[in-house]
């Protein structure tokens, strides 16, 4: 189903009650799983619409609104330096699911790759932040609580999941398995997790990271998860960004932690690849076959170099 900017400015008119719409204004973005577009009212009020295109986008828009009201409270105590989304109301989307309309934060999306030593530190604090909150934060929002082995385990079932497609080089499988059969790698305190950090989700204005989306992932688990989308960056900020969540957390990323991250970065690839097939993607499917294939070779002319895990696999 085609989503135009006019349809979102008439879910915001069903969504908010007394709200008459007078124009659409930009952010206007369109993805597999969510389409973004701007609103504003008759009093001079800009709103984001933004509906989910497929049931897993909804079930993470859903989530996303459950956590909403702890994330504001935390704000209002002063454990977030960020902003948040803040629905206002829901409208019921054709294609299936809420569409949720929220006033429009302020800031606009930076690009991590693009980012100074000065915002890589930002990000840092802000990541710390949300690690810092209390886990009930995600308990009351009934969104997954995982447990350091439990989340060992579900990575595994992940893993064996995706070698059914048969798409898994064997070398990355043996060690992928190898890893996440290392209990010890797994010994970790559980934190409130972001769940999805991209660049798309943090938004500045004059160097400040003024709001953070897209907690639809959030969870209880392994602090590495957020750490994993960040590893392509370079490494001065890449380390940047460690040294200011060190400072603000007052805890140290210990190499297990980075390893961790390593691994699930190369995992995420598996799980493209199953999201992919879930959703009936053949684009998704082909991309992640080929990232696949990329990695396989990268691990086996060099199974030490970065960013993949230190670990040594037998290629026989």
């Amino acid at each position: 189903m085609k989503i135009s900017p006019l349809y979102l400015a008439g879910l915001a008119v069903d969504a908010i009650d007394g709200l008459s719409a007078v124009g659409v204004r930009p952010p206007y973005v369109e993805t597999d799983d969510f389409v973004t577009g701007g609103v504003l009212d008759s009093k001079g009020r800009h709103w984001i619409v933004k509906a989910p295109m497929n049931t897993t986008a909804a079930t993470s828009l859903e989530a996303e609104a459950a956590i909403a009201p702890l994330l504001l409270e935390a704000l209002r105590q002063g454990e977030l330096p960020f902003d948040i989304m803040r629905p206002a109301g829901f409208a019921n989307v054709a294609a299936g699911g809420r569409a949720i309309v929220y006033p429009e934060p302020i800031g606009t999306p930076g690009d991590f790759e693009t980012m100074t030593s000065t915002g890589a530190r930002e990000v840092g604090r802000a990541i710390a932040s949300i690690h810092m909150l209390p886990t009930e934060t995600i308990d009351h929002a009934g969104l997954p609580h995982y447990a350091a082995e439990e989340f060992r385990v579900r990575q595994l079932a992940e893993l064996h999941d995706a070698d059914q497609t048969r798409a898994i080089p064997s070398l990355l499988r043996r060690r992928w398995e190898d890893a996440l059969e290392d209990t010890e790698l797994w010994e970790f305190e559980p934190a409130v997790l972001h769940g999805d950090i991209d660049s798309e989700n943090f938004l500045w204005s004059g160097g400040t990271i003024t709001a953070v989306l897209g907690f639809g992932g959030a969870h209880v688990g392994d602090p590495a998860v957020d750490f994993a989308p960040l590893l392509a960056l370079p490494d001065p900020i890449f380390d940047a960004i460690l040294d200011s969540y060190e400072n603000t957390r007052g805890v140290s990323v210990d190499e297990s932690t980075q390893t961790r991250a390593i691994l699930l970065s190369e995992l995420s690839i598996a799980k493209w690849l199953l999201y992919g097939i879930r959703t009936e993607n053949d684009d998704v499917q082909h991309e992640a076959r080929n990232m696949l294939t990329d990695l396989a070779a990268d691990v086996e002319s060099d199974p030490s170099s970065q960013p993949e895990p230190t670990w040594d696999v037998d290629p026989s």
